[in-house]
């Protein structure tokens, strides 16, 4: 699993407006792409306007492709529009990983 984790800082009063964006990229692009498999989006409990945005695929070569996809690229344009100074973004691999106890 190859993860790609970006923090940022939601511009005033435009929480509802990122978490609206994250479900419309979820229904609208996360279904077309073979490698996509999860996304999470956290919010910092002392302050709702931080937050951590997780996306896992199956691979580098997927995380990738979806960087390099002009639908992504406006995608994140449009989110880097809600935040202030920008996002940071990691790439990560998974070494390690708990199974479900559900």
């Amino acid at each position: 699993m190859y993860v790609i984790v970006c923090t940022y800082r939601a511009r005033a009063d435009q929480e509802d407006a990122i978490v609206a964006l994250h479900e419309s990229w979820e229904r609208d692009q996360s279904m077309r792409i073979q490698g996509y498999l999860s996304g999470e989006l956290l919010c910092v409990t002392q302050d709702s306007r931080v937050f951590l945005d997780i996306a896992c695929y199956d691979s580098a070569t997927t995380a990738h492709a979806v960087a390099a996809d002009p639908e992504h690229i406006a995608w994140r344009q449009r989110l880097a529009s809600l935040t202030e100074e920008g996002m940071l973004d990691g790439e990560y691999r998974c070494i390690w990983q708990s199974e479900s106890r559900r």
